[in-house]
């Protein structure tokens, strides 16, 4: 079987690698769709590593099951869970699984004609296409910016960042019923502005042309009541911080990739508004994929108009340059079989 291997940054190969054959409690599953998330981007352009594989939203039909496996069978079209509760941890012991201390991992070897994993990572989506199936894993760190981000009916959002995790997170606002949703997205990313308008967004800014805080000050002189992060925290929080209201709430996904990074607040201004910060983390995401389906089946995810552009496997290195070069075109890209 053929799978991707990349040396980063900015290369990537395909191997021939034996088929693996499902031991117990596992399945082997045919790759149909896997999405390029935005650190996969990010890390193809940036970061350093030997061989390696990755790719972790993915979908598929289910080919072979070993002994034991009852949750699936031959056939089934199933989503890659990217991870479940060890239910072991303190946490996970007393019910709370969503703030699971351990979460066990699926890891990130998609792009690839097969997968064998064990069978407890398999979501059924029967009513699903592959690509939906593949776009269930980030949906859930929509969901759960959402959430964290305590967005309610009647709330005024804004959201900062516009690539797919923030255009999902804006439809779920909508669906929640959000009075006012402010976009803070680069004037270049056209296609993503434009899907952002028609899944809802009120107002558009443009950080590289005009001073979002200031803006949003004129726009809501008493600030949002919530504000979600998608960019780097480094830039995001800040101006977050200056635009949220008094006990108003900030939830970020954004990552740095850093050990240490710094963060340029007014914390008394901070103190005083008595605003909450939350780091969001969708981990583990296992809790979250039933309300993914739903949202998914309803189209109040869109996986066709979110889903621009698809590359066969044996083209996956056109794939990531297309992602990482011409990214103002891009909505979502697609791994197909």
């Amino acid at each position: 079987m053929k799978a991707a291997f990349f040396r980063l940054p900015g290369e990537v190969t395909l191997r021939e690698l034996p088929m693996p054959e499902p031991k117990a409690g596992e399945a082997l599953v045919r790759v149909l769709a896997c999405g390029i998330c935005g650190t996969d981007v990010d890390a193809f352009k940036s970061h350093h590593a030997h061989w390696h594989q990755r790719g972790h939203e993915a979908a598929g039909e289910v080919i072979a099951v070993g002994e034991g496996v009852t949750n699936v069978k031959q056939g089934d079209l199933v989503a890659i869970i990217g991870s479940i509760p060890c239910n072991r941890c303190a946490a996970c012991q007393r019910g709370e699984m969503r703030f699971c201390a351990n979460p066990k991992w699926f890891g990130g070897d998609a792009f690839a004609e097969f997968i064998c994993k064990p069978a407890e990572f398999l979501f059924p989506v029967p009513d699903l296409t592959p690509e939906e199936g593949a776009l269930m894993e980030p949906l859930t760190v929509a969901i759960d910016l959402v959430r964290d981000g305590n967005v309610r009916l009647g709330s005024k959002v804004l959201l900062i960042g516009a690539g797919p995790i923030g255009l999902m997170a804006l439809r779920l606002c909508r669906e929640a019923g959000v009075s006012k949703l402010y976009v803070s997205h680069p004037s270049t990313s056209v296609t993503r502005l434009q899907l952002a308008l028609e899944w809802g967004a009120d107002v558009i800014l443009h950080p590289d042309k005009e001073d979002i805080v200031e803006r949003m000050k004129e726009l809501e002189p008493d600030g949002v009541d919530s504000v979600l992060v998608t960019i780097k925290p480094s830039i995001g929080i800040s101006q977050a911080a200056q635009v949220c209201t008094v006990g108003g709430t900030i939830a970020f996904v954004g990552m740095e990739w850093k050990p240490k990074t710094g963060i340029s607040l007014d914390i008394d201004q901070f103190h005083f508004r008595k605003i909450h910060l939350v780091g969001s983390n969708h981990n583990p995401c296992s809790l979250l994929y039933p309300q993914a389906a739903d949202f998914l089946k309803r189209k109040v995810i869109d996986a066709e108009k979110l889903v621009t552009h698809r590359f066969p496997l044996d083209k996956i290195g056109d794939a990531f340059h297309f992602a990482t070069e011409r990214r103002h075109e891009v909505g979502k890209v697609m791994v197909t079989a």
